[in-house]
């Protein structure tokens, strides 16, 4: 091992199959919201997850939740993408509600929430879901540093009708404002720890929907491309459709290994490992950079009967591209990347590239970014 620990090494033997009739019972349930014929509604869709058991996936059993880990979770949100079925499933089960255990508030509530970081100006810009969850978890910068100078930070557990919301025009049919706490609203203190994670968890689950949806506008332009005639010959038949599919798929796979590598650490350390913050922003860079290739491909193969509203692409490209750019765009992970880059010198190019490295505070620098002065 050369004096690396367990949580140095490389994790490919870390299993993230499920059980097969789990992922068929997601399918199953999303599949009722997916296709044209069908108006997207994500409060039925979170109520048709809540029936069966997999709305609060993660969450303990003894506060309602089903107690599954990453792997069950990565699986539904690439399915639920792939499907172009949105619903504030990351937001509830693998963002607010870590984050509310860890400052002892309760996580027992049945319904959705959504995270909403405020800004010196006490305002929180562009939350995904804003005013179309039944909750909303504040964070906030403390007035006052620990006692090494590290931030602190208070929340608040407001429901959404007590808060103040501004919509916002977003790239998706998903809600987006700007949101406040109502003034009364009532904080606890907590390090700033768990909040970190938050962002790290949003911003893994971020990349997991964007291979999803690529996943999902890969099979939507081989549909297409087999079915849809021109000249007399299906559209795959010409090496330039065949080009821009194949594209597609050699982006999809890139982007899916990278994001299961930090999904896998996810499992293994709850993304507390020394390698976590470079796995999570690796993932966001591939998988950035796959959706814009996706997008643009996918939208090729279509024509123009792609841009159309009663035609399905957009559930998949759209939200795609407004998550490139939540919890972090890409310029902000791969300017992580890039500075552990430098760091390391001629000297610590390769073994960046094959054992990882150390990327510390990737979130406490997006915290800074959106709290700071």
């Amino acid at each position: 091992m050369n004096g690396r620990t367990a949580s140095d090494r490389t994790i490919e033997a870390v299993d993230l199959a499920v059980d097969e009739d789990l992922e068929s019972m997601m399918a199953g349930v999303l599949a009722q919201f997916s296709g044209p014929t069908v108006d997207p509604d994500a409060t039925a869709v979170w109520r048709a997850l809540s029936e069966v058991g997999i709305g609060r996936l993660t969450g303990p059993e003894e506060t309602g939740g089903s107690g599954a880990g990453w792997a069950e979770a990565a699986t539904l949100l690439r399915l639920a993408a792939a499907a172009g079925v949105a619903v504030p499933y990351a937001e509830t089960d693998l963002v607010v509600g870590p984050l509310r255990r860890a400052v002892g508030l309760d996580d027992s509530a049945p319904g959705t929430a959504t995270l909403a970081v405020l800004g010196s100006d006490s305002r929180a810009r562009r939350v995904a879901w804003a005013g179309a969850t039944d909750s909303v978890l504040f964070v906030r910068r403390s007035a006052a540093d620990d006692d090494d100078g590290r931030p602190r930070f208070e929340v608040a557990d407001i429901p959404t009708d007590r808060a103040a919301v501004t919509p916002v025009d977003g790239t998706s049919a998903v809600a987006l404002g700007d949101l406040s706490a109502p003034d009364d609203a009532a904080w606890t203190p907590v390090d700033a720890a768990p909040v970190e994670a938050a962002v790290l968890r949003g911003a893994l689950a971020r990349a997991v929907q964007s291979v999803g949806a690529a996943e999902g506008m890969l099979d939507a332009a081989i549909a297409h491309s087999t079915e849809r005639n021109q000249f007399g010959r299906a559209l795959a038949e010409f090496q330039s459709v065949q080009n821009l599919v194949v594209d597609i798929a050699a982006e999809t796979v890139l982007a899916r290994a990278a994001v299961d590598q930090a999904v896998a650490d996810a499992l293994d350390t709850d993304l507390g490992g020394p390698l976590s913050g470079f796995r999570v922003a690796v993932a966001r860079s591939v998988a950035s950079q796959t959706v814009a290739v996706a997008v643009r491909n996918t939208h090729q193969v279509h024509g123009a009967i792609g841009t159309t509203h009663e035609h399905t692409l957009h559930r998949l490209t759209l939200p795609a591209l407004q998550w490139r750019g939540e919890f972090g765009s890409a310029a902000f992970w791969e300017s992580r990347l890039t500075d552990v880059a430098l760091a390391g010198g001629m000297d610590g190019a390769w073994p960046m590239v094959v054992e990882g490295a150390r990327v510390e505070g990737a979130a406490a620098g997006w915290l800074d970014r959106v709290t700071g002065p």
